[in-house]
Parts: structure tokens; C-alpha cells; sequence
């Protein structure tokens, strides 16, 4: 029998730790004396100790760690468990990794100039939504008016009630930057389907996730921020799957003064697998 003491140095158990094992039901001594009190354990139970001390190691809590030791008797149902275990850690590191990226590639960001602008992007989930929508080319971005003015008149006419003002979204599908004949959809979430027309659809759209960036200020900046999305989605351990956007919170329907323009810009995108 080895006094608590004996027991504490032999284990690298500090005393404290060992009196609240002994709470926890997790390492009882094999012997209190009834009047002294002093705790007693057997040479035996330093294997249990040490069993302790190398699940902590593996980052399982007290309470997970007295399940392993009391329930799993056998080396295969020890196994599965500590492959379970084993996963949970895998996702943690994953999500560690890309926080310490995401870290890293805004620390520097910020000492560069598109600085405060790569700090501000976010990764976020477009919820599935119905919207009514209208695809067409057009001359020039800055026609986009035209389309939306499209939307409108059916919009009004079959007295439509919009969602959400935060979905406003043109969906750019040229997969780049092109100077005529611009190839927009721009849509309007809606609270109930209306009747197409020859030129205004309705349609279900899924959730997706984006990379996005919302900044105030006119839409000539557009173009730097389209690149330094870009930038920070190929930093960030993801890749791009489907056509950029705009969604237009404040826009020259509600503000005339440019520069008090709020607009979000974003990719969709998704985990790059082979990381």
C-alpha cells in the first residue's frame, strides 16, 4: 500500500488532482484510514493512473475518460471509440487550420493596402429562397437599371410582395470582366409566385455559401473588390463554384448620393478538398 503521497510521485498525480478523481469516481484510494484519514493506494492502480494520464494526453475530458476505463473492457470496443475520438479531433484541427490561415492571410492583408477591405470578407450561407427573375445581355453594367425596372412593372402589376430587401441580387454570368454585351440575371426574392411572363420568371433557388464583402461607396470600387475576394478565397483553402454577384442594400432607388452606395458583393464558394 502506498500512502498518498508515495502514490502522487510514483503517478505524476498531483495530490489535489487525486483527491478530486477520487470525487469524480474516476481513481478511489483502496484504503482510508478511519482515523487518521490518510488515503492509501495500491502499487497496482498506478497502471489506472497512468491509463489516466495518457487518455488526458489525448485531450479527453474526466468525465469521457472514466467512460473508457470502467465501460470499454476490450481492446476493439477501446478501438472504436478512440476512432470516434479520433475524427472528432481530425475536424477540429481542420477548423483550427483554416482559423489560423484566416489569421494569418488578414494579418498580411492589413499591412497591405487592401487591408481593411480583406479583413471585412465573411464566409456566409444565401438562404434557398423563391424569387422572381430576369436574365438578359445588356450593353454595359451600367444598364443594369433597365432590368430591374423590368422586374418592377410585373412586380406592381401582380402586386408582389418582396421577401427581403437584402436579396436584391445581379448575378453576373460571363465569368469575368467584359466591357459590352454583359450577360446579367438580376432577381427579387418574393413571398409568393406570381405568373411568368414572357421576360420575368419565378423560381426556387438553393442555399449556397458565399465569400462576401459589404462596403459602402460607390460602384466603380467594384472592380478592386471583386479582386480582393478573389485574393482571399485562393488564401483561404476554398475555390469558386458558381457566378459572382451584387447585392444592392442601399442603391440609386432609394439614394442619390453615390458615395452612401451599400452594396455586397460575392462567390460562391466551397471547401477546396485536397488540402
Amino acid at each position: 500500500m502506498l500512502k498518498i503521497g508515495d502514490f502522487s510521485k510514483l503517478s505524476k498525480i498531483s495530490i489535489y488532482m487525486l483527491r478530486h478523481y477520487d470525487k469524480l469516481g474516476l481513481l478511489f484510494p483502496a484504503h482510508i484510514d478511519e482515523d487518521s484519514g490518510y488515503r492509501y493506494y495500491e502499487e497496482k492502480q498506478l497502471t489506472i493512473a497512468n491509463r489516466i494520464q495518457a487518455l488526458k494526453a489525448m485531450g479527453l475530458g474526466l468525465n469521457e475518460i472514466k467512460d473508457v476505463i470502467y465501460q470499454y473492457r476490450d481492446n476493439q470496443s477501446l478501438a472504436d471509440f478512440l476512432k470516434i475520438e479520433t475524427a472528432k479531433k481530425r475536424k477540429l484541427a481542420e477548423e483550427l487550420q483554416r482559423q489560423i490561415r484566416q489569421l494569418e492571410t488578414t494579418i498580411t492583408a492589413l499591412q497591405q493596402r487592401e487591408g481593411i477591405l480583406r479583413y471585412s470578407i465573411e464566409i456566409k450561407e444565401v438562404p434557398k429562397r423563391l424569387v422572381m427573375c430576369t436574365r438578359d445581355r445588356i450593353p454595359a453594367y451600367h444598364h443594369e437599371g433597365q432590368l430591374w425596372r423590368r422586374l418592377a412593372e410585373v412586380q406592381e402589376g401582380q402586386g408582389l410582395t418582396p421577401a427581403s430587401l437584402s436579396y436584391h441580387m445581379a448575378i453576373f454570368h460571363d465569368g469575368g470582366f467584359v466591357t459590352k454585351d454583359v450577360d446579367v440575371e438580376v432577381q427579387i426574392a418574393v413571398l409568393q409566385r406570381g405568373c411568368d411572363t414572357e421576360t420575368v420568371k419565378f423560381k426556387e433557388v438553393e442555399a449556397f455559401l458565399a465569400a462576401v464583402l459589404t462596403y459602402e461607396g460607390r460602384y466603380e470600387l467594384i472592380t478592386q473588390i471583386n479582386e480582393t475576394i478573389a485574393n482571399w478565397v485562393y488564401d483561404n483553402g476554398y475555390e469558386f463554384c458558381g457566378p459572382h454577384f451584387n447585392i444592392y442594400h442601399v442603391s440609386p432607388r432609394t439614394e442619390a448620393d453615390a458615395d452612401k452606395m451599400i452594396t455586397e458583393v460575392g462567390f460562391p464558394v466551397k471547401k477546396v478538398l485536397n488540402e
